[in-house]
């Protein structure tokens, strides 16, 4: 891609970079190169609608510039608008088959809409070019061994999830998990005034310890792919914190489904944490909490340790429930829709929240 670091649009980490207040777009009437840059910057500043508009108007009718289709395929994607993310980067694969980061994009679309197939016929085939592309190899290992699973194992249904296993079958748990998350459904979705229309997939290490992953790096709302993933050995023993943990990893699907993929992680992992009980989670506190400027967790939690995520989840989860305070939930809510619209986290949460983002930051820190 022209000037911009690949790992700026591959790498989630890379691009959930701290939001920025933008200036509102200064019109479209300028060269394509132009546009180009204009878009690479937004790219950039994680203003993902403005950099839509921006590669398209630079594309033009003719979409005949590979680089500006996977930028556009890139906005789109981070916006949640997959039927035209899909559409861009099928259109620069056509164009330049050996474009690697097209191809990237393309099959971790289709991963996340449940197009396992799909999403390993497009690595396959881009690895026929890049043979030596980590990203690649590592993927299409993961997800030919999903495909397995999927194709191998017992599977429970709800009416709004499947349920795999990772490991030997277990009936119980896989209805157990599926009545709980079927639960979660009808409150978190009512709290949000959103319901996945589609089957959310749920895999179930059975061989893995069951823990609360709802506080570990890893398992933060960067690395959220689509699919629930849950150890489960052991879990029947802790049935309310199982279903603790299920319904906070189904908040992150319902906050994907509002806001696309461009949510700032405190803000997802806040929610998660303070909608992941029917009771309402007690206030959090920050008491003997060093304080963490919020936008230093606008990123995934991976790149955190262990005692630096629990501090992230504290702040997060206060952090949210200030700002519900202030204006309720379903503020939050139209913030989320902003989001996805490609409004500038910045501008939105002045919008909706009616106090500038770094006050805010400022009040949660003295709190």
């Amino acid at each position: 891609m022209r000037g911009v670091p690949r790992q700026i649009v591959w790498t989630f980490a890379a691009v959930l970079l701290g939001a920025h207040a933008a200036e509102p777009s200064q019109g479209l009437h300028r060269s394509p190169a132009a546009l180009a840059a204009a878009g690479w910057t937004a790219i950039e500043e994680r203003r993902f609608g403005d950099a839509l508009e921006a590669f398209t108007a630079a594309a033009g009718p003719s979409r005949g510039d590979p680089s500006l289709c996977t930028g556009a395929g890139f906005a789109a994607f981070m916006l949640g608008q997959d039927a035209e993310a899909q559409s861009w980067l099928e259109r620069a694969l056509k164009l330049v088959p050996q474009n690697t980061d097209a191809s990237l994009l393309l099959g971790e679309l289709h991963h996340r809409a449940g197009r396992v197939a799909e999403a390993v016929a497009t690595y396959e085939a881009a690895i026929r070019h890049a043979p030596d592309e980590p990203v690649l190899n590592e993927k299409l290992a993961q997800w030919r061994k999903d495909a397995t699973v999927r194709a191998g194992s017992y599977e429970s249904r709800g009416a709004h999830f499947s349920v795999l296993f990772q490991g030997p079958a277990d009936e119980m748990i896989a209805r157990r998990a599926v009545e709980m998350l079927e639960e979660a459904y009808w409150r978190v979705g009512a709290a949000l005034t959103t319901y996945p229309s589609r089957t959310i997939t749920v895999v179930l290490y059975t061989e893995e310890q069951f823990r609360d992953i709802t506080l570990s790096p890893v398992w933060a709302a960067g690395s959220y792919d689509g699919t629930i993933r849950v150890p489960t050995r052991g879990a029947l023993d802790q049935l309310e914190e199982l279903e603790r943990i299920l319904a906070h990893e189904f908040v992150h699907a319902v906050v994907a489904t509002i806001g696309g993929r461009g949510v700032p992680a405190w803000l997802n992992e806040g929610l998660a944490s303070m909608l992941e009980t029917g009771a309402g989670a007690n206030e959090a506190t920050l008491a003997d909490i060093d304080r963490i400027r919020l936008s230093e967790l606008e990123q995934g939690f991976t790149r955190l340790t262990a005692e630096q995520a629990r501090r992230a989840y504290a702040q997060s989860t206060v952090a949210v429930q200030k700002a519900v305070q202030l204006r309720g939930t379903p503020a939050i809510v139209t913030l989320l829709e902003d989001l996805r619209r490609g409004v500038p986290f910045a501008s939105a949460f002045y919008q909706r929240l009616s106090i500038r983002y770094e006050d805010f930051q400022t009040m949660v820190e003295r709190q």
